[in-house]
């Protein structure tokens, strides 16, 4: 299209400082610079993007199907596997069975994930899928190629030839657990052996899910998936396998969380990076467009509370895992982190990518992210800062070296730390969990057994509030009543509002039963409190002669609540202590202690 075939060449082409210009017109008081923020990953998002911030980056020019494939290799359409996730144990005829009906009702695929495999019915699973013509993946925690031998041998019984076979086999012990033994080794080797005429089928797994899962940032999972792929490649090239080969069969299984747009821009910097690898080993160009790319949804952000929502979760994390052109999709069901799926929460998250597909039409369009000027410029910082990480990894001697020394862990807990505060002090929201609770939820489940159980995810992001929010069930099931929090306010002012709110806002998620009342004065305030009974009380005032006054007062409640202050005391942290409260509470404050606190109370109570 020349100068002159422009679409709205009517229009004056605007600068990015005729933007800027505009922008803090209509801001007024408000400073641009205000508005950026900045991530875990140490990226200072802009209030806007222009075409000055990808002047000059070589792969904006580039289409899909080239070198460097940031953009995918996909020249068609945008196409995707829709696979479903099923668990085995025992013989896995059941699973097989629920496989075969989901193949049926839109699931392209199988994943399975294998308890015992040598229990499981290889022959009734060749005898009920064709695995020829559907992708089908497996788990497994040990001896790969002894698990790959057995399904070939069953299907040379039936006469199926295994050059078509689809999928991936899952056995990762460097991303899984930091290191690969000798034996370890060999079974890969074998794997790959076993699969060089099955050129469909991958025989190299690195799970970035294993630093999502805890809560790294997106420049760790990038920089810690390639550290670990790396290792594969030198382990068994110095075993003796062809470069090439190992080349042909890694592939990637990431999860993709609720940061939408930062979740689009990993795959496509994972994607560029992977070539940046490859150049790296002189390995010929075109082989990085075999790297295959399974996303699941992330288990970091599926909550427990209000578990519904995780179907919004999931959907968003789906979109964001097609858009960056992920070869294929594995979405969980809502209720997965509770008690085992069933029909319908599978059939929903099937769906979702059904949807996606056929009503959505997100298969049509290849790196429909192509040109925007954010996801662009986002792409590349993501890619740069993961690289500069990717080489401090090779640096202290590998990924296996870095784990070892408490690197990688050391690096990601110090993310994880920053996110639970946020979510704690609220800065950061999980929607039903630590804002915008149900209080109609009916937790149809025995808490203290979910608490116990091994199957208890206790890295999620929303750990910590789901276990007071058990305590306060539990309290509700052994005395037949909710725990009540007042929120006692005395005074006017907007920032008392503002304290009260967070408080009341927080004890609702916690699932209390919880009431703000109005008092004009200490006197009146703490009469009325004498007689209620409250598990809690929250003094929020503007007044501090109201707050010295107030903890003595209500000490003798004969209810004995504890008593927490809707403000920051700073300095007088210990003259409010001394006056009867026990703990603090305010926007932005760490919630941690009064977790402990009110968990430790309601224990307490619901055994006397």
């Amino acid at each position: 299209m020349t100068e002159e075939q422009k679409l709205f060449s009517e229009f004056n082409s605007a600068t990015a400082a005729d933007w800027e210009h505009k922008a803090q017109k209509d801001l007024r008081e408000t400073s641009l610079e205000n508005l950026t923020w900045q991530t875990y990953e140490n990226i200072d998002v802009k209030p806007y993007y222009s075409k000055e911030d990808i002047a000059g980056l070589p792969f904006v020019q580039h289409q899909p199907g080239q070198f460097p494939y940031l953009r995918g290799r996909k020249t068609n359409d945008n196409s995707w596997e829709n696979i479903q996730e099923i668990s085995v144990s025992g013989d896995g005829r059941k699973a097989i069975d629920k496989a075969t009906d989901a193949l049926t009702r839109g699931a392209d695929g199988i994943y399975y994930v294998v308890q015992q495999q040598e229990l499981f019915d290889l022959e009734y699973l060749v005898r009920r899928i064709d695995l020829s013509k559907y992708t089908v993946s497996y788990a497994v925690t040990e001896q790969p190629d002894c698990f790959l031998q057995r399904l070939y041998t069953e299907l040379q019984k039936c006469g199926i030839s295994h050059h078509n076979l689809k999928g991936f086999i899952n056995f990762d012990p460097v991303s899984v657990k930091s290191k690969i033994n000798h034996e370890e080794g060999r079974g890969i080797i074998k794997t790959l052996d076993l699969t060089k005429d099955s050129p469909e089928f991958y025989g190299i797994t690195v799970n970035g899910t294993s630093f999502s899962s805890i809560g790294a940032s997106v420049t760790q999972e990038i920089a810690y998936t390639l550290s670990a792929a790396v290792t594969y490649i030198d382990k068994l090239t110095t075993a003796g396998e062809p470069l090439e080969s190992v080349l042909r069969n890694v592939q990637f299984v990431m999860a993709l969380g609720t940061n939408y747009f930062f979740e689009i821009a990993k795959l496509r910097a994972l994607r560029l990076l992977w070539a940046a690898v490859i150049e790296a080993y002189q390995a010929k160009p075109e082989l990085a467009a075999n790297l295959r790319i399974h996303s699941v949804t992330s288990s970091w952000y599926q909550t427990t509370l209000d578990p519904h929502v995780n179907m919004l979760r999931t959907t968003t994390e789906a979109m964001a895992a097609v858009i960056s052109g992920c070869d294929s999709l594995t979405i969980t069901p809502f209720d997965n982190t509770f008690r085992h799926s069933d029909e319908f929460s599978e059939r929903i998250a099937r769906n979702v990518s059904v949807i996606l597909k056929e009503e959505a039409y997100l298969d049509k369009a290849i790196d429909p992210a192509a040109g925007s000027y954010y996801l662009e410029a986002l792409t590349n910082e993501l890619a740069t800062k993961a690289w500069k990480l990717f080489k401090t990894v090779e640096e202290r001697g590998g990924f296996e070296a870095a784990y070892e020394d408490g690197f990688i862990l050391g690096t990601i807990t110090e993310i994880s730390r920053k996110k639970f505060r946020n979510i704690a002090t609220g800065r950061e929201v999980l929607v039903g969990t630590n804002k915008y609770p149900n209080p109609k939820e009916v937790i149809d489940y025995d808490p203290e057994e979910l608490i116990q159980s091994e199957l208890f995810d206790t890295t999620r992001a929303s750990y910590p509030t789901e276990v007071m929010r058990m305590a306060t069930e539990l309290h509700l099931r052994k005395l037949q009543r909710r725990p009540r929090a007042i929120v006692a306010v005395i005074g006017e002012t907007v920032q008392r509002h503002i304290n009260a709110t967070f408080a009341q806002e927080f004890f609702s998620c916690a699932g209390f039963e919880t009431d703000v009342q109005q008092f004009s004065s200490v006197e009146e305030a703490s009469d009325k409190l004498e007689s209620t009974s409250a598990e809690v009380v929250i003094v929020s005032s503007s007044e501090a002669a109201y707050v010295r006054e107030f903890g003595p007062r209500i000490r003798n409640h004969h209810a004995k609540p504890t008593i927490i202050l809707a403000d920051d005391p700073q300095h007088m942290k210990a003259e409010m202590i001394a006056n009867g409260y026990q703990e603090f509470i305010f926007e932005d404050c760490d919630m941690s202690t009064i977790l402990d606190l009110i968990q430790r109370r309601l224990h307490e109570g619901g055994n006397q």
